[in-house]
């Protein structure tokens, strides 16, 4: 079974334990285990790891799946291993920690590997994402290539992940051939996340061709979306797309106001440089725009970021 950031399994060790001992004392025929028997200890690590993992607290998620990579070694037990490597590399890409997430992913495809397995597409589609992040495009598009090629095709949603990535590739580059493409291969899913994916790589097309009410329209809708799915990270990032395309379009009341939600949620999850950056802008608008409240609120967040420094 995995455990690859939401599937985990619980199975009764305890009460098992417990009924055997009944029936032993009582002079009973030796119970039959069934199946084997779970790792509490490991199930538990990975258990909180997830809650962790799901209400934002990534160093506190990194530090479970690293106790249940510790866990998985202690038992051999591959399948375990490769998990845990999975969503320990997909927590330190999210805290920006790319180049141990680098080797984490470059780890686990190595012990595959040696198993004689091949690389899966989702261990692929993280090692191309965090490539893009670190500035490494043409390996990421290589990467991206290799997925999209893969006998049996990968599922349709690492396939419609890796359109996206691909998007915003293109829009490193300035292709917006690319770009456009990228969108077209997209459709328009049904899935929020990936409506979400489609609606930010819109943004990044209108931005690229100076149409600034399309893009806030289209970076607003994807950081409503991945609000509805908790991806606040995501979602602040977009919030802040749409706060630079109404700062262009010369709606600096209406950019303050995305500047500082943005500021205010990347304060709270700890991401102090993009909070500051943000919330400076959003006070230098909001002063522009003559609005003294989102001006006040912005100062007054900047000055708690400070005060924990």
């Amino acid at each position: 079974m995995t455990h690859r950031l939401c599937t985990l399994y619980l199975i009764g060790f305890f009460g098992l334990l417990l009924a055997v001992l009944i029936l032993s004392s009582c002079g009973s025929s030796p119970v039959v285990q069934k199946g084997p028997v779970a790792d509490q200890d490991l199930e538990r690590f990975n258990r909180a790891a997830q809650q962790a993992f799901d209400i934002g607290k990534l160093q506190q998620a990194a530090a479970f799946y690293r106790k249940a990579l510790e866990r998985a070694y202690l038992g051999d037990d591959s399948g375990a291993i490769i998990d845990a490597q999975y969503n320990l590399a997909v927590c330190l890409m999210k805290l920006q920690s790319y180049l141990e997430a680098l080797e984490v992913v470059r780890q686990a495809k190595a012990k595959m590997a040696r198993a004689g397995q091949s690389n899966s597409a989702d261990f692929l589609l993280l090692e191309a994402t965090i490539l893009q992040r670190t500035g490494n495009s043409e390996q990421a598009w290589n990467i991206t290539d290799q997925i999209l090629a893969t006998t049996p095709p990968a599922s349709s949603i690492i396939q419609s992940r890796t359109h996206f990535l691909r998007g915003l590739i293109a829009n490193q580059r300035g292709d917006m051939v690319k770009l456009r493409e990228t969108i077209v291969s997209l459709g328009k899913p049904k899935e929020f996340q990936l409506r979400a994916d489609r609606w930010e790589l819109l943004g990044y097309l209108a931005m690229a061709e100076h149409n600034w009410a399309e893009a806030v329209e289209a970076f607003d809708e994807a950081a409503k979306l991945r609000q509805e799915v908790l991806d606040y990270r995501s979602m602040v990032r977009v919030l802040a797309l749409a706060g630079e395309a109404s700062e262009r379009a010369g709606r600096a009341k209406a950019a303050a106001v995305r500047y500082l939600r943005a500021g205010r949620s990347a304060a709270l999850q700890g991401d102090d440089d993009h909070a500051q950056n943000w919330l400076i802008k959003a006070e230098r608008l909001a002063n522009q725009a003559g609005d003294d409240h989102i001006a006040q609120e912005s100062r007054a967040y900047l000055k708690q970021i400070q005060d924990t420094h």
